[in-house]
């Protein structure tokens, strides 16, 4: 009897041995794994979140300790709201309920300084398909932010470089009137300036009793040399030529100096009128060889933007549908309707022409980046990518409706109260 309890003991104690080897190895095996799965978190581009289901951090990574500046310890165990929280356009956002792609959203270093993120996240679920938590990563918006300041401010130098033969000419035709009409105003000068000596040899004939007779006869001369009568009819009107000139020069030049500051991302109050007007001088060398200008300008409320973006969006548009309209009129004229109205507390700009229209096959793919149908150096693709990104970023929306052998309508929609998201 005594042998087969030692026979069962030996065995117990095996199976324990066993089992202990085997708990041994799993635990090694889950340490290796726990280790395995740090190094690789670590490796993640990006701040890296796991929450469980009641909104805590329950993991975090090295890049997300350094982009809000608190050791891994201070952020694990704090609610996910205490770090991360909507912008003024995201509006409510619930990471444990849905999988979210690419969101733009904010975290809160320790400062209390926002930092701009694009997040995506998606839901951890159990075997029953209950939600355990969620599995968050953000990247950093700053650097791409700034990139995409450069791109805007690139591409609105580019446009002012492509437009620059065109406004010199717009300049020249002014410059010319000023010139002119300053050449004819020297030349009738001369003319003046023997009448003014004539009168005042004859004062002085009359003063001091002298020969006033042949002074007044050399007045005579003078005044029907000098053609008295053309010059008082025309010098009025070559002085308001030159006001005229002047003036243009100066509509020109001011509106070039928008186009060309270098802007920030700061929003402020700005008539959209105003801009579209602005955009209109300088962008009149695309098109006044090419389409007639229908303006039907609404009353409209300030709008806050930031408007150095918005006029490379107009001109950008403007100078598109004048290339259409030139590709598709043979020479005719043809024409670009602006009208801006409010609808629905948004400013709504509608910008048509009577172009060839776009195909629709490559309908979908105009604000793609790169993407352009003009010919080699006339167009990098990337006009209305950046245009949809300019207008996105004020809360707005740009939409494209286009008819093969009738024209497009692009309409911008902007939020009056506009913010950057």
């Amino acid at each position: 009897m005594s042998d087969v309890l030692h026979r069962k003991l030996d065995r117990a104690r095996a199976r324990i041995a066993t089992l202990e080897s085997m708990i041994e190895n799993q635990t090694r095996d889950l340490y290796r794994a726990k280790e395995r799965l740090s190094r690789v978190l670590e490796t993640v581009h990006g701040a890296l979140f796991v929450i469980d289901p009641t909104g805590e951090i329950a993991l975090t990574n090295a890049a997300a300790a350094q982009l809000v500046g608190l050791s891994k310890e201070e952020i694990e165990g704090k609610p996910i709201g205490r770090l991360l929280r909507a912008t003024g356009g995201a509006g409510q956002f619930d990471l444990l309920a849905a999988p979210q792609d690419q969101i733009e959203l904010e975290l809160v270093d320790r400062d209390g300084t926002t930092i701009p993120v694009l997040l995506s996240s998606n839901p951890l679920h159990g075997e029953r398909g209950e939600v355990e938590g969620a599995v968050c990563i953000g990247l950093d918006l700053r650097q791409r932010r700034e990139l995409e300041l450069e791109l805007r401010q690139a591409q609105r130098l580019e446009s002012i470089g492509q437009l620059a033969a065109g406004i010199a000419h717009e300049i020249n035709t002014p410059i010319q009137f000023v010139g002119d009409s300053a050449q004819f105003l020297g030349e009738a000068w001369d003319d003046l300036q023997c009448v003014l000596d004539a009168a005042i040899a004859l004062r002085s004939a009359v003063l001091d009793e002298g020969d006033a007779r042949t002074a007044a006869d050399a007045l005579g001369r003078s005044i029907e040399e000098a053609d008295l009568d053309f010059l008082a009819e025309e010098i009025p009107g070559s002085v308001e030529r030159m006001m005229d000139g002047v003036a243009r020069v100066a509509r020109i030049v001011s509106a070039m100096k928008v186009f060309s500051h270098p802007g920030g991302r700061e929003l402020a109050p700005a008539d959209i009128n105003h801009a579209l007007e602005t955009t209109l001088i300088v962008a009149r060398s695309e098109y006044k060889y090419v389409a007639e200008i229908d303006l039907d300008l609404g009353s409209l409320p300030e709008v806050q933007c930031e408007i150095g973006g918005l006029n490379q969006v107009f001109l950008n548009i403007i100078v598109n549908a004048a290339h259409a309209i030139e590709s598709n009129h043979e020479g005719e004229l043809g024409r670009i309707s602006i009208r801006t109205s409010v609808r629905d507390e948004r400013v709504v700009v509608e910008i048509s022409d009577d172009g060839g229209g776009i195909p629709e096959e490559i309908r979908e793919r105009i604000f793609d980046p790169f993407f352009t149908t003009k010919q080699v150096g006339r167009g990098t693709g990337q006009g209305l990518a950046i245009a949809r990104k300019v207008v996105e970023r004020h809360g707005g929306e740009l939409r494209c409706v286009s008819s093969v052998g009738v024209g497009t309508t692009f309409t911008i929609e902007l939020p009056i109260e506009a913010r950057h998201e």
